[in-house]
């Protein structure tokens, strides 16, 4: 979950002050989805504002633009501040916001210059294999069972995940888990998959607290895991039941689910999966840190989802 109870900016001096001759920022990266909703002319409105990164509702499509400490996604404006975060003090929320393909205006003032900003996208996978899987699954265990959150989902990153304590979110999950791992083994079995129980997505969708509750981020953890191990008709059917109920969750949490159906996620989540498919233990150990520091516990729950995935591609005959 993404925690909505953040040290939120509370618009210090600069909230009546005129944008007039303050320096214009640079934005270094732009998601693929954040440029879609940059491309043409467009007004949004300041949705949400935390302390290294803000929310924009640009007529019911959502980007971030946060600090470039905090990485690439598909939804995200990284933003490389002259003065630190100091440019977040220009916006407040409610406040209109002009959006068009070279820059991020307030007041008739342009704020963040987009201008010639390069798209992000996730880089394509390594090559890996069964026998890979199973060693990173292996490592990945060895360095998070000791310090898996007292909050969320994580305790599902592990096969023996009933041998952790549970947390209000896992033992509320753990019926829907289940429904979705034996799902997970019917489909990779069978030649014609079909879409999981529509019970136990509904279950899981909106369960937890925060902007992305634990339940959305498992979800999109497996979105993400099947597209990009090439699982893509078991990805498209576990997909309609989710899409068909999206409203039943927040908005931030619906953009994110739908950026994990094209199989996109954090700069920073990338990194570890892909360490992870083809068994780099250095690079998972030196990764793993920044799972931390998505979210509340959002990190750990979407890769509690990714590692459900591939247990059951590893469990394939």
């Amino acid at each position: 979950m993404i925690e909505n109870s953040w040290s939120k900016l509370h618009n210090p001096a600069f909230a009546g002050e005129s944008l007039t001759g303050i320096p214009m920022e640079q934005a270094i990266m732009i998601g693929s989805i954040a440029r879609r909703v940059l491309d043409g002319v467009r007004f949004g409105h300041v949705a949400e504002i935390f302390e290294r990164s803000l929310y924009l509702d640009v007529n019911g499509d959502w980007i971030c633009l946060a600090d470039m400490a905090l990485g690439s996604g598909p939804l995200t404006v990284s933003v490389e501040g002259k003065y630190g975060r100091g440019w977040m003090h220009r916006f407040s929320v409610g406040k209109l916001v002009e959006l068009t393909p070279t820059s991020i205006t307030l007041d008739d003032c342009p704020i963040i210059s987009t201008q010639g900003v390069s798209s992000w996208l996730p880089p394509p996978p390594p090559i890996w294999s069964k026998t890979s899987l199973v060693r990173g699954l292996d490592a990945l265990a060895n360095l998070t069972a000791a310090r898996l959150p007292t909050e969320g989902l994580g305790r599902f990153l592990l096969a023996c995940h009933n041998t952790f304590p549970a947390t209000a979110e896992s033992r509320a999950a753990a019926p829907s888990i289940e429904v979705l791992e034996n799902w997970l083994h019917e489909s990779f079995a069978e030649l014609i998959p079909r879409s999981p129980d529509n019970e136990s997505v509904a279950a899981l969708l909106g369960l937890g607290p925060g902007l992305t509750p634990s339940g959305d981020d498992f979800l999109g953890g497996m979105l993400i895991a099947l597209h990009v191990c090439g699982e893509i008709i078991v990805q498209k059917q576990l997909y309609i039941p989710i899409a068909a109920l999206l409203e039943t969750t927040g908005p931030v949490s619906r953009a994110h689910l739908q950026a994990a159906a094209i199989g996109e996620g954090s700069e920073a989540l990338h990194r570890v999966f892909y360490a992870l498919l083809k068994a780099d233990v250095f690079k998972l150990a030196s990764e793993v840190d920044a799972i931390d520091r998505i979210g509340h516990t959002s990190g750990w729950d979407t890769l509690a989802g990714i590692a459900t995935v591939l247990r059951a591609i590893t469990s394939e005959v």
